[in-house]
């Protein structure tokens, strides 16, 4: 297969704000590795690896990952929002809110995530706020207009999930668990809610203070057995909604009948 022609990164990335100076480091080594692929729209790529092929070994810090699929994406969007609704330590969630949600099961899971953590939803310029439970809303400082993030800062599990959009349309996200990245975002994040007037809670231990758990690597071993319990039971409810879903037609179907 011919390799495409490499094209020249866009003028516009190399003016933009770079509010993460490790984390932009790593933003532009994969837009240099897109430019050196030939590629124009990284969302259709079926894979992200022949992307990390042309990076350095060094250039994603270990514990970071590259996410250009979508459908992979939202799922690390509610692996993030599951793991601290269903430890429920505290802590404190960041993330972007776009538009207002259109349905009730979502407005509910912010609801409920906002009871379990303190939630901060970051806004459009513009957007006025909504109403989502205790999800307290700020507007975006200019420098992160460019930018979407899910950050959760609870006990054991500290992550975030940055997607910085591209001046020629698109966007790549990076996946980091690597505490380095993950402190230098709430850094940013954090600063802005203060600017803004807001109290903060103490940055999130590593380790939750919990009995049977006794270093960082045992919480990662209890996440990936609750991750592994909740795909079991997705699965149960997906069978449930599914059959009820059939149900509610057949019964459409009766009435239109009569």
């Amino acid at each position: 297969m011919l390799r495409p022609i490499a094209r020249a990164v866009s003028p516009d990335l190399l003016d933009r704000p770079r509010p993460f100076p490790l984390l932009d480091r790593a933003f532009d080594a994969v837009e240099h590795a897109l430019a050196r692929l030939g590629v124009d729209n990284p969302a259709e790529l079926t894979s992200p690896k022949p992307v990390e092929d042309e990076l350095s070994d060094t250039a994603l810090p270990l514990g970071t990952l590259l996410v250009l699929d979508e459908d992979e994406i939202e799922g690390a969007r509610v692996d993030i929002r599951d793991t601290v609704m269903d430890e429920r330590l505290g802590g404190s969630v960041f993330g972007t809110m776009a538009r207002p949600p259109v349905d009730d099961l979502r407005r509910r899971r912010l609801r409920e995530l906002s009871s379990t953590a303190s939630a901060y939803g970051f806004l459009p310029v513009g957007q006025n706020p909504y109403g989502v439970g205790r999800v307290l809303q700020v507007r975006t400082p200019e420098a992160l207009t460019g930018y979407e993030f899910l950050v959760a800062d609870t006990p054991g599990f500290r992550v975030a999930l940055v997607t910085r959009k591209r001046p020629e349309g698109g966007s790549i996200t990076l996946w980091t668990g690597t505490a380095e990245l993950v402190d230098e975002v709430l850094g940013v994040l954090r600063r802005a809610l203060r600017q803004d007037g807001l109290a903060l809670p103490l940055l999130a231990p590593l380790v939750p203070a919990r009995d049977g758990v006794s270093s960082e690597a045992e919480v990662w071993r209890k996440a990936a057995e609750l991750r592994a319990h909740r795909t079991v039971r997705e699965a149960e409810l997906r069978q449930v909604a599914r059959a009820a879903a059939l149900r509610g037609v057949e019964l459409r179907r009766e009435r239109e009948a009569d």
